[in-house]
Parts: C-alpha cells; structure tokens; sequence
C-alpha cells in the first residue's frame, strides 16, 4: 500500500461547446485524447506565465512547457518542441531571475539534462553539466534543479554517474545486483554559469532529497538520509548546510525532524521552514509546518494544532515580510491556499473564487500574484492567475479544446451515518440522463450503482475533475465516492481511525455509503458493482468475501495477503504504522489481508494488474485468482506489461501514458464485466454464485 494521491490535477479547457470533439457523453476511446496540465511558474515581472501541458496518450504523451500572458487577452503558445525520436518532451520550467530565460528539464539520448530557452528568442540549449576531466567526462543525469536567487549558480539533484569501467561491466552483463548497497546515490551537485564547471556539494555516502537556497545565494540547505533504502528501517532524514565557498564542509542542523521531507529559507535567511510527519498519532505522510533557526534549533510547529486544514501541498511559500506561510491545504473533499500565520493561529483559508479545487500554488519573489490549477468536478482543469487569494482568476491554458466546456455531471457532497454513528462524507454522480448510447437502461426508473473506495487508505476523493467518473456516468451507472475514516482532510483522529482495523470500520462506513444510496437516490439494488485500486482494490477484496450484496466487483493492484505484500513490496514503513511486522503479529496481519475471507466469496471477480507493479506486486492478484478459481468463483486477471502502480491507474482514469491501449483495454474490461453481471443480476433476481 502507498498514500494515494487522487489522479486530480490533469488538463484545461476549451473554448466553445459547438468545437466539442468529445462531449458529456464520453467514450472510452477519448479518454485517450486528454491533455494535462501542471506546474505554472509566475514570471519576475509578474506579466507572464510558462505551464507545462503533456499530450494525450494518443498523442505519444509528451510534455511541453507553454507560455501565456496573465492578461489572458492572448493565446497561449507553445515554446518548446521534442526532435523527432525523443519521448518524454520537456517538464520542471524555471524562470532566471532576471527573466533572461527559462531554464526546463529534457532527455536527450541517455541524459536527462537542464536546458536554456532565452525568453527574447532563440533554440534551447543544454547545459554542460559532466564531471572528471579528460577526453570523456561523465554526463550527470538530472532529476531536478534550483537556481539561486542572485542567478550565477544551478543545484541539482542527480545520481552518481557509473564509471566506464562499470558500464563496461554492465554492459558485457557482469551486472550482479547486491541489494541495498548501490554506491551511486542521488547527490547534490552545484554547476557555475561563469566557469561552466560541476562540483559535488552533498557527499557520496549520502542520499540526497530536497534542497532550498538561501536568499542570499551563499549557502544551500538540503536533506539526506543513509544509503540503502534505510526509510525501510524508519526515517532517519537530516538537515545540512553547506556554504557554497566551502563545498567539502557540509555540516547537520541539529533539532531537524526526522521525517523532513520539504523545506525552504525565511526571506531573511535566518530560519527555515519544513513539512515533516505529524506529531500527532497518524499514518506515515501526514505532514506538518515546522520553523526552526537556519542554524540549528528545535523546530516549532504551526500547523498541528489546527485540524480544520490539512497540509496538501509541498511547495512553501514565505510571506515577504517573513511572519506567515503559505502552503497548500485540504478541509474535506476541497483544497485551496493557506495562510499560517507564525504569530496566530488558525490557518486561514484562501479559496479561488470560481472553484472549490485549487492546487500546485506559486508565485514569483515579488509576490505579484499567484498561478495554480483550478477546477471541479463539472470543470476541466485549467492553469489560472490571480493578483490575490482569495480573488477572481484568469483562465490561461488552452489544452482540450476538442473537450465540450460545460454539462458534465457535477457530484454532490454528501454525508452518512456509519453503523457506529460516524458521519461520512463522499461524492455521489447520478447516471447521466438522457443516457447515451450503449449506457445500461433504467429499471423501474433505477441505475446501477459503482461503489469506488479510494486508495491508500491514507487519501480522499476530491471534488475535482475526473474523465473516469464521468465516463462512469455516461455508462448509465452512478457513482458513489465515499471518504471513510482513514481519509485526509477531517482532522488527525479520523486519519487515523483505521489503524490495525483495515477492511473492518472503514468496509462498513463504505457499506453505510452503499445503504445511504440505495435509500435516498435512483439505483438500483440488483446492480451494483465496485471499482477500486490500490487500497481501492485492497476493500474490493474485504468486500469480495464480506457480502454478497454486489453484482460485480473489479480490483485493480490489490493487497490481498498483509504477509506477502509487506515482503516483497517496495518499502513497509507505511505498512507498519497499521499493523506492525507481520511476523510478530501474525493474527492482526491475517485479520487484515482479504485473502482471510476468500472461503466466502462468491461475487464474479475482475483484477486489473501492472506487471512490473513493486508497489502492490503482480503476486497480490495472482494469489486472489488462484483462490477464487479453484473454489469456483468467476475470476478474470487481466496484467499489463511495462505497467507499475501508478502508471496503469493513471492510464485507466484517462491521465496521458505511454502505453497507448492499456488503460483503453482496462476500460473495455471494466465495461464489458460490469454490463455481463449487471444483466445477469436483472435475470436471475437476488442470484449469486453457488460455491462447488
């Protein structure tokens, strides 16, 4: 299991309804022509706006960065282009401080290196960024950057390159993998504008995570942690300070958490401000604001002690005047910016005026204004400015324009009693009327009913965009998206209500959802079904041996057996807060593996898996197969190959991916097994499978 982030943030809209290629009424083949968009970066003057819009999965996916002015009065265009033969585009867009150019990241041949856009016109070159000296240096390949305020140096995060000797090696296939001992770490490196040279700034016994500059580009704050997958051991992260005159004499912070995972200077210099685990009792990723002194102290939190918003951001903002921050936050099922001030509490809520989902906040050193994603669930996502938040925004991007802008089926906000009394909130999308062609018929004036739990468990359904679930409805199938304890955004003791209890009080809230329904809106008791994946797919498989009430169920990379899982996954740290080693509790372990309630099941089943999936492994789904085929339950396992976790959820909800039919085939097998048991359940009234 994994903390699952809701496939949100994906792509703008369009202009008119009349120029709509792919209206309300969605097929699962546009689901493949949906653009997204993400990381919009303010310019220093505050006039411009460079975003990155990533292509349809028809389109090859490929990201490329666009520009557009916060007047909005002109289109977008796009800035940079792929050579033909390359894949992956360009992403990560930076403005030099002086507006000069826009630096980005790019793969071309073997590296992925930082290249150069001069914003008064010209191609985009890249950086030389190699080290050792000779005839053939060695290239580093970037995975992300920063550039100092004052403009003369580029960090970047990269792994320590092979040398030839070893790609000789690996290359005649002496490539023996000794496990957690990889000596080539992520390492922070420090590339000079004025000497074109490369030097290390972390050391090479260290992983290195995020790093922040000081405002007065002379020193670099970054975060490292052990080699050799030691989070697996529980996190042992530190702070360090290196000063850019002294490259060797890196030195730890002391008083850092040892969760820290962001962090970002005062605009003094004299303090930093980090996301670190909660101090309060909850599942691994729960983040909190801490302050402490730049040069070491003990951190003082800011954000604990208000649960009626919930960090949901890691970019950190500091009020010019260094006395609040800005982070992104959560309160239910909606996000927007939040203020905290470091003189009161609480947080103050700073939503986008159009829309209940704002998120990915930035803004330029001047504090100009502010540009994030907007949306909600009957809006496609957009890039948007706005001189203030709260405040009215410009609509910028232009992605989509095949997409109708108006009449998607808008979710309703609801709320349940659970079988203890626990209100739940969720997100519940009537089928769409009139139906569209080929969707399931009413009976009796009824539709059938997806039940979705989410994934993590620690996660939410958010009141954002989503192509599957209107593709959901445009099947003549409501949707319901319950929020049961586990969940983030009502406060610290409801995320962590379902520790050492998975498939226990959260099935039932999520049942609690499914009677709510059935009591208060046109479905249909004969036709319900369930769609879930990851901890989604995990309460399908509670469910698959916990009721009977449902008609088909499908779980896509699934947890099945706690044991198996918590040994071959790609880290257990998240596992452990829930139930410990396994080994040392064996029933609780059992208790919370649906493979324990398997004897029971008699619901036709689909499993929808990544093959090279190290999250939730392809084991998970062969285990359930294998049980239910041979006790006689209808199974179908459907595996992806080149596939891991997020990829295949992400191609199946309608997010760009480079595989072009998987989530397109995924789709056509959720269709098809829904519509056979559906129709089945409608002949044979109350009908279930009879176990051999």
């Amino acid at each position: 299991m994994r903390p699952w982030i809701v496939w949100a943030l994906l792509a703008a809209v369009a202009p008119a309804l009349g120029q709509a290629k792919y209206g309300p009424c969605l097929t699962s083949a546009a689901l493949r022509h949906y653009q997204t968009v993400a990381d919009p970066q303010l310019s220093p003057d505050g006039g411009r706006v460079v975003y990155v819009m990533r292509e349809s999965t028809a389109e090859g996916a490929a990201s490329h960065l666009w520009m557009a002015a916060v007047s909005g009065q002109t289109p977008a265009r796009q800035i940079t282009f792929s050579p033909p033969g390359t894949h992956g585009g360009e992403s990560a867009p930076a403005w030099m401080p002086n507006g000069s150019a826009i630096l980005f990241l790019a793969q071309r041949g073997t590296t992925r290196a930082i290249h150069a856009l001069p914003t008064n016109g010209g191609e985009a070159a890249p950086l030389r960024l190699t080290i050792g000296a000779g005839r053939n240096p060695l290239a580093l390949s970037v995975e992300s950057f920063a550039i100092s305020p004052d403009g003369q140096w580029i960090a970047f995060r990269a792994r320590q390159p092979l040398t030839a000797a070893q790609r000789a090696a690996k290359q005649a296939k002496r490539d023996a993998v000794v496990v957690n001992e990889d000596p080539h770490q992520n390492r922070i490196w420090l590339y000079s504008f004025a000497t074109g040279t490369t030097i290390p700034l972390s050391p090479a016994g260290r992983q290195a995570g995020a790093f922040a500059w000081r405002p007065d580009s002379r020193a670099l704050a970054y975060i490292s942690q052990p080699p050799g997958g030691s989070d697996d051991l529980g996190p042992r992260h530190a702070v360090e300070l290196v000063e850019i005159a002294h490259p060797e004499a890196a030195r730890e912070l002391r008083g850092a958490p040892r969760t820290v995972s962001t962090l970002t200077f005062s605009p003094d210099g004299a303090e930093l401000a980090m996301t670190a685990q909660s101090r309060h009792d909850a599942p691994p990723g729960v983040s909190a604001l801490y302050v402490m002194p730049a040069q070491g102290g003990d951190p003082r939190d800011w954000s604990d002690s208000d649960d009626s918003v919930m960090i949901a951001g890691r970019g950190i903002v500091w009020a010019r005047d260094g006395k609040a921050i800005y982070l992104g936050g959560q309160r239910g099922s909606q996000t927007a910016l939040a203020r905290f001030s470091l003189s009161a509490h609480p947080a103050a809520w700073l939503p986008a005026a159009r829309t209940p989902m704002a998120s990915g906040f930035a803004t330029n050193r001047r504090h100009t204004g502010w540009v994030f994603i907007e949306q909600a669930t009957d809006r496609l996502p957009q890039v948007a400015y706005a001189k203030s938040l709260p405040g009215a925004a410009v609509i910028l991007s232009r992605a989509n324009t095949g997409w109708a802008p108006a009449g998607w089926v808008q979710a309703q906000s609801v709320s349940w009693q659970s079988a203890d009394g626990t209100t739940i909130h969720g997100l519940y999308y009537p089928a769409r009327a009139p139906a569209c062609a080929g969707a399931a018929p009413l009976e009796s004036g009824k539709s059938p009913l997806i039940l979705s739990p989410h994934g993590g468990p620690t996660g939410a359904f958010l009141e954002s965009f989503s192509p599957l679930a209107q593709w959901f409805t445009a099947q003549g199938w409501a949707l319901l998206e319950p929020n049961p304890r586990g969940s983030t955004g009502y406060g610290f003791a409801f995320v962590a209500a379902n520790r050492n209890d998975l498939g226990d009080k959260d099935y039932q809230d999520e049942m609690a959802g499914v009677d709510w329904a059935l009591a208060h809106e046109p479905v249909d008791a004969r036709r319900l079904g369930l769609y879930g994946y990851s901890y989604g797919g995990e309460m399908a498989g509670f469910v698959e041996g916990k009721s009977r009430r449902f008609a088909a169920i499908i779980a896509g990379a699934p947890v099945i057996d706690q044991y198996s899982e918590y040994g071959t996954e790609s880290g257990s740290w998240y596992d452990r807060w829930f139930f410990g080693r396994p080994w040392l509790r064996p029933q609780d372990a059992w208790r919370q593996s649906p493979l324990a309630y398997a004897a029971k099941a008699t619901t036709p089943m689909l499993l929808l898996q990544g093959q090279t999936d190290i999250t939730d492994p392809l084991g998970q789904s062969e285990e359930e197969y294998r049980a239910l085929r041979q006790d006689g339950v209808p199974v179908r396992l459907v595996t992806f190959p080149r596939e891991v976790h997020g990829t295949l959820a992400g191609g199946i909800a309608g997010a760009p991916e480079i595989e072009p039919w998987h989530g397109f085939e995924a789709r056509a097998q959720i269709q098809r097994w829904f519509s056979k048991y559906f129709a089945l359940r409608l002949h044979q009234p109350g009908g279930t499978v009879q176990r051999p």
